[in-house]
């Protein structure tokens, strides 16, 4: 194996160590690249879910087993890495999903127009994407390097994240995050940039054949950005202590723990709700539609079929749904809360596309084109009409909580876990020990009280999202 330099430099020093890396095993790293990309696309259905975060963490070896020319070791402590790369993965993958779908082009409704992007429209709506991208990633910089303390030392996932908040705060949050931004930036930047650059182009409605454009390259990207962490890892491996077993007394109060795991957690499965209910159609719009030309108004007192003038269009109406069906067979159904049976269904036609409205208790009404595809069932708005109005700040204040204070409660336990395995010649008295191990715990309580509040109320957004 090809044996680099010990030492890192911020930067551009560890993205050309990582490009080192990489041009040291191109074919093997390419490889591995490629089977994290292909394990993704199969998380649909269901065999990517284990297979991806396992494929990242071999990357994650081969880069440490260059750096520090010796093999890792495969353990059970793999299957812990694994498990919170995909936690930690995830959460960055589906805030950054949702941001996409619901910022970017939407290709099957409004933004499907023929004609390039604006420019200011593309750059703002690529800077909003990267905002949230960045708001997840600070949220687990924190936790960056566990996957690797794992990979190479073994032992128990607490200590990894123990272990791994003492490291980001004594090389700097902001350094941390910075690094941490890039290395999930970087895979996924041929794929952004083909798309920003066909929306800009040719046109929006083609941004998904940029995606497709970019994709050749994230073989490449992918173990270049995990390399930027390998090497800030390694050049910092000489600050680690030896692995030891910790004493009992430097391990946090159980209670305590689950303040802190449900404080980091609940966001994140607010989050991953949040992704799930953009993938289900929009509820439909309450009240009667805006302006425009009735076309239909009929009482509904059984099943009935009725078509809507000059067009293909069919409305199949009765007293417990309605469904628009177009002349191949398309449908668009009305979904909406009534507790009341249908009793009236009207269509107002505004230039090319028609509002479908019905009447139970209240007034429903969904957009449709004349071929029936739905105009008002963007993932922008499924989210508005699924997320309470309060879910969008909640989960934005939770993150960012999370962000700055989890790694101050997180901290002080690893440093005081340090303390009680340092040997007993650098070991603190048994007094100053419990003196500093009960002021991190005390700090830890207060952080813990302070971010569970707001977790709570993105894991609420997010189920009430998901539910409704």
């Amino acid at each position: 194996m090809t044996n680099l330099p010990a030492a890192a430099r911020p930067g551009l020093g560890l993205l050309a160590r990582s490009w080192r890396m990489l041009a040291a095993h191109p074919v093997v790293g390419a490889a591995l690249g490629a089977a994290v990309l292909l394990s993704f696309a199969s998380m649909l259905f269901g065999v990517g879910v284990l297979v991806t975060p396992w494929f990242v963490c071999e990357i994650f070896a081969l880069q440490l087993a260059i750096l520090t020319d010796r093999p890792t070791a495969r353990s059970l402590a793999w299957v812990r890495a694994a498990a919170l790369v995909l936690a930690m993965t995830g959460v960055v993958v589906a805030a950054t999903f949702v941001a996409a779908l619901a910022i970017g082009p939407d290709v099957s409704t409004a933004d499907a127009a023929v004609g390039p992007l604006p420019w200011p429209d593309a750059l703002g709506r690529v800077a909003l994407i990267a905002a949230v991208t960045a708001l997840a990633v600070g949220f687990i910089a924190p936790f960056q390097y566990a996957p690797l303390l794992l990979i190479d030392r073994g032992g128990a996932l607490g200590a990894a994240l123990l272990e791994s908040a003492w490291l980001v705060r004594r090389g700097g949050l902001a350094r941390h995050f910075a690094l941490a931004f890039a290395a999930h930036l970087l895979p996924l930047l041929p794929a952004l940039v083909a798309a920003v650059v066909v929306a800009r182009t040719f046109e929006r409605a083609a941004t998904p054949l940029g995606v497709l454009a970019g994709l050749p390259l994230m073989p490449f990207s992918i173990p270049l950005g995990q390399g930027i962490l390998s090497a800030a890892y390694v050049a910092r491996h000489a600050e680690l202590a030896e692995p030891r077993w910790a004493r009992r007394e430097a391990k946090p109060p159980r209670r305590l723990v689950a303040l802190l795991c449900a404080s980091v957690a609940l966001p994140m499965l607010g989050v991953l709700a949040l992704a799930f209910a953009s993938l289900r159609p929009a509820p439909a719009s309450v009240g009667p539609a805006p302006g425009g030309e009735v076309v239909l108004d009929r009482a509904v007192e059984a099943t009935v079929e009725l078509h809507v003038p000059n067009t293909t269009l069919c409305v199949r109406a009765s007293p417990g749904e309605v469904v628009v069906v177009a002349s191949d067979g398309a449908e668009a159904r009305l979904r909406a809360r009534w507790r009341a049976p249908v009793e009236r269904v009207r269509v107002v036609r505004r230039g090319e596309r028609y509002a479908v409205e019905a009447r139970g208790d209240a007034w429903a009404f969904i957009v449709v084109d004349a071929a029936a595809v739905r105009t008002d069932d963007a993932i922008a708005d499924r989210i508005e009409r699924r997320l309470p109005r309060w879910g969008l700040p909640a989960l934005g204040l939770s993150f960012a909580l999370c962000a700055l204070l989890v790694i101050r409660a997180l901290e002080p336990l690893g440093r005081v876990r340090r303390l009680y395995a340092a040997p007993a010649s650098e070991r603190p008295s048994a007094r100053a020990l419990r003196a500093e191990r009960a002021r991190a715990q005390r700090r830890a309580w207060v952080i813990g009280l302070v971010l569970i509040g707001p977790a709570l109320a993105a894991f609420a957004a997010g189920a009430l999202a998901l539910a409704g």
